[in-house]
């Protein structure tokens, strides 16, 4: 079985002996190993179909959260959860095109953040892609650490028509990052620098606000709960979604120009 590795943790899946012909290599970015309590964390996934069915997948990245990716924890040799996913699979195939991701094939999403309530206390879970039937495609086993951060700074309040927002600078070790705080759910932004002040403006008046760290900006968006514009340095998931879908559409053109010529 194929693995990669990337800076925080990247995890690949497995094939399923059912559906010999339908197997995909599932490279999963976490990007960091650690968690705080109520924490919901982010990753994004290149999905590689190594089998020699076409995998469907909704085009759209809000459907494929919705009704195609899970996070589901290991239980007594059984992976649990993901029922939400299930339930929605056909409502949004109702209405949401799919596109046929063929062998040899990898696609990374643009656009979305993916969710993951990582378990605090260390449990197994993994990464599934739901392709309907009752059928998942699943990653290797993922953990990561839960952790009591070293500090908690509040840096400012944001009102919305909903409910008030804290945005919270969480420090842990050598790493230091900004949170969105709603009650005593943690939603993590981006990482910052260490000592820097952080400074937070309205942008437009609505949804968009500027992040300053330090002399440098950064443009986030409340409802998406992505930064729009940023350094690298701050944008890791940005950097990672950009790199790794370039390297993923050189890799299908390769794959496609050896299906042509294999075909003359």
């Amino acid at each position: 079985m194929k693995k990669l590795l990337s800076l925080a943790l990247t995890l690949c899946v497995l094939p399923l002996s059912t559906f010999a012909e339908t197997n995909a290599l599932i490279e999963v970015k976490l990007f960091k190993t650690w968690v705080i309590a109520g924490e919901h964390s982010f990753c994004n996934l290149a999905i590689q179909n190594t089998g020699t069915n076409p995998i469907l997948l909704f085009e759209d990245a809000v459907a494929f959260n919705a009704g195609q990716f899970a996070m589901r924890v290991l239980n007594k040799s059984n992976y649990s959860g993901g029922d939400r996913t299930v339930s929605l699979y056909r409502s949004y195939a109702w209405d949401n095109p799919f596109f046929q991701l063929s062998p040899g094939e990898t696609h990374v999403y643009e656009g979305r953040r993916f969710l993951v309530n990582a378990p605090f206390t260390g449990e197994k879970f993994v990464v599934s892609v739901y392709l309907n039937n009752g059928f998942w495609l699943d990653s290797e086993p993922l953990t990561v650490n839960g952790v009591v951060p070293d500090s908690e700074e509040h840096v400012v309040t944001i009102t919305t028509v909903n409910d008030p927002h804290d945005l919270v600078a969480v420090t842990y070790k050598n790493e230091r990052w900004l949170y969105t705080r709603l009650g005593g759910y943690y939603f993590s932004i981006c990482p910052l620098s260490l000592t820097n002040k952080i400074r937070v403006e309205p942008h437009d008046g609505r949804r968009l606000h500027k992040i300053w760290d330090g002399d440098k900006s950064m443009i986030y968006h409340l409802g998406q709960g992505l930064l729009t514009e940023a350094p690298d340095e701050n944008n890791v998931f940005g950097k990672w979604t950009r790199e790794r879908k370039q390297r993923a559409e050189a890799d299908n053109a390769e794959v496609r120009r050896k299906k042509v010529e294999g075909a003359k």
